[in-house]
């Protein structure tokens, strides 16, 4: 059966109201035809258009491509791209392989990959025959995301609706929905591509491991890059303290664009936490590194979540890609498994719900047997550890691991 394409179809529409249009009746002149002519075809011509608009829409929903594969996968309520991605590819970061897999079927995820709708094809695996992404070549690394990163919060798929892509959020009405964003998202780098690049502007804010040897060489590794890069630590913060600038007492580290280092000489010397809305504002970075998480382990699951909600709704709003570093491992005495597995399962279903990007610290940070406090790294032993997890977690970001 031959498929009507868009083009077919509205010239049927017009075909077939001009046949409605009525003619002169009897009693009727040919100049009071006309006019009835003219008001009927200005209404018909408005019903065209609408009846035009809503096909457009159903063309898009059902994709121009009518051919399928085993690997395609159907939208349907609840899903978006970053959980298709980690459920499906082994990674929610791979969303943007989505993108430039499904592009030909759906145009519309070049220029707004934060919307995906319920009935949706889905290739799952790039397509023997698409084209290269060009635009999605040109763009990975680049700071323009997701929402993801960018924008406000992830908003799955509903009946009649669309499903966000990371970063996205949508605001519905009538069955429709609409992209709510202050700024335009970053699109986030595929598989292997870095994170940070020389032409990146980084923000890393962080608690007591940030204002130690972990942060930085974090700091370091990420400005031989090129980068320009901002690096702040509190010890014992929480995201709320980067809200209400807690002042902490045990511990602050700073290092800013130019290289200037902050760092009192008596470590117990108070120090307000910085504000986050101030930083991104001034710095504006296009990537926020968070290495939070150890300071509210045993907060509720809302709570938990509530942490890092905050942080992606002020991210959101400057289009800041996020990226999340978990608390280290520590000694079971101090950090028992059962309340890490907990904590680490929280934070990674939240950030990926947010559409950031998550590393779990734990497989680089076994607790030496001497060196440090249990929770904290230090002496020999224990600096090479941290020096170890700013290298592995680096070399994850960027797509070396």
């Amino acid at each position: 059966m031959k498929i009507l394409n868009s083009g077919s179809i509205k010239r049927l529409l017009v075909t077939s109201m001009v046949v409605l249009l009525p003619v002169c009746t009897f009693g009727q002149t040919t100049s009071q035809a006309s006019q009835l002519n003219l008001q009927e075809i200005r209404q018909i011509t408005g019903e065209l258009q609408a009846v035009s608009s809503e096909l457009d829409d159903l063309l898009a929903m059902t994709g121009s491509d009518s051919t399928t594969s085993a690997s395609d996968v159907t939208v349907v309520k609840g899903d978006c791209l970053s959980t298709l991605a980690r459920k499906l590819l082994g990674s929610a970061s791979r969303w943007p392989e989505l993108v430039a897999w499904n592009q030909d079927r759906y145009p519309s995820l070049l220029k707004n990959p934060d919307l995906i709708h319920i009935g949706w094809k889905l290739r799952m695996a790039p397509p023997s025959s698409a084209k290269p992404n060009t635009a999605s070549q040109a763009n990975a690394g680049n700071s323009t995301t997701n929402s993801a990163v960018a924008n406000t919060s992830n908003t799955s798929a509903t009946s009649g609706s669309a499903a966000s892509a990371p970063s996205a959020s949508t605001s519905q009405s009538s069955g429709s929905s609409t992209t709510t964003s202050s700024s335009t998202p970053r699109p986030t780098p595929g598989p292997g591509a870095p994170v940070i690049t020389s032409e990146s502007r980084v923000l890393h804010i962080g608690d007591s491991h940030t204002c130690g040897v972990y942060g930085k060489a974090m700091d370091s590794l990420m400005r031989e890059t090129g980068a320009s890069v901002s690096t702040y630590g509190v010890s014992g913060s929480s995201p709320s303290w980067w809200f209400n600038g807690t002042v902490g007492k045990s511990g602050y580290y700073s290092k800013d664009e130019q290289g200037k280092v902050d760092q009192p000489a008596d470590w117990r010397t108070p120090r307000a936490t910085p504000s986050l809305i101030d930083l991104i504002k001034q710095k504006k970075p296009d990537v926020l590194m968070v290495s939070l998480g150890a300071n509210f382990a045993t907060a509720s699951d809302a709570a938990i979540r509530a942490h890092v909600k905050s942080i992606f709704d002020v991210a959101k709003q400057y289009g800041t890609k996020v990226v999340w570093i978990g608390p280290p491992d520590g000694r079971a005495s101090q950090k028992p498994t059962t309340t890490q597995d907990r904590l680490y399962k929280l934070l990674n279903a939240a950030v990926i719900e947010f559409g950031g990007t998550f590393v779990d610290s734990r497989p680089y940070t076994e607790y030496p047997a001497t060196g440090g406090d249990g929770v904290h790294y230090g002496g020999t032993e224990g600096t090479k550890v941290a020096n170890g997890w700013a290298q592995s977690v680096y070399d994850t970001i960027q797509g070396k691991k």
